[in-house]
């Protein structure tokens, strides 16, 4: 990670830091995207049998509870009620889905588009970003022209962003705003934050998935880790439908 060598509390470190927070929150992104694109399959399937075990666990709870009662366990019943209960969890798995399935749509895009893309997004949010420029946020025009040049920016929409670039630079000198005026309150605090914000970013998850997956006898660690978790859910889930049919049969 390079240095920047400028004062403390100096506006330019603090411009430079809020766009590189910015530019490591991007990068966590994309590595979650690649760690799902490379694992979701094993994920979703480990996370079916997982579910599995645990409405078979409930089924089986239940069963035993209604028998040490007297009753004759009507597992059809029994089936729906555990069901009900496993509806958060079945949420879940539908999430776990459609982020695996949004993750193998995004289109890794070439360097020099990447490259255009940052540049773009740097000098739009010199003027715009809403923690460099307070008017951003009271202005409903400038805070949608913001949201979406974030937007463009984190899904690499580079004709997008050249052209908010435009409408950006129109709205502001149509506002009479001035960029060279801005003045940052507590900017040394600020700049602590930012601080904090950049370490906690590059040393936790998703960025530090980068390790990972950058490095081929991990990422052969993991999926062998994947495939002995699912036979240890198949095992269980096994055992569960004997204790099941055995209970039944008594």
């Amino acid at each position: 990670m390079e240095i920047i060598k400028i004062a403390l509390g100096d506006y330019p470190k603090y411009e430079e830091m809020l766009l590189r927070k910015d530019k490591f929150e991007k990068e966590a992104q994309q590595w979650h995207d690649e760690f799902v694109r490379k694992f979701g399959k094993y994920l979703i399937d480990n996370f079916v049998l997982k579910l599995e075990c645990i409405r078979l666990k409930k089924m089986l709870a239940i069963a035993q509870t209604q028998i040490n009662q007297g009753f004759n366990p009507d597992m059809d019943e029994i089936g729906d009620e555990v069901n009900e209960q496993m509806k958060s969890f079945n949420d879940d798995l539908d999430n776990l889905i459609a982020e695996h399935q949004a993750a193998l749509d995004t289109k890794v895009c070439p360097e020099h588009v990447v490259q255009q893309v940052k540049k773009i997004y740097r000098e739009i949010a010199k003027i715009l970003h809403p923690d460099i420029n307070a008017k951003t946020q009271k202005d409903p025009e400038l805070l949608d022209l913001w949201n979406r040049v974030s937007i463009a920016y984190k899904c690499n929409k580079l004709e997008e962003l050249e052209e908010l670039q435009v409408l950006v630079n129109t709205a502001l000198n149509k506002k009479g705003i001035d960029v060279s005026k801005f003045v940052i309150p507590n900017i040394e605090e600020k700049i602590q934050e930012l601080e904090k914000k950049i370490n906690e970013i590059i040393t936790t998850d998703p960025y530090k998935f980068k390790f990972l997956l950058e490095d081929k006898a991990e990422v052969e660690d993991m999926i062998i880790g994947f495939e002995e978790e699912k036979k240890e859910y198949l095992e269980y889930k096994k055992g569960l439908e004997i204790m099941i049919q055995d209970l039944l049969e008594r």
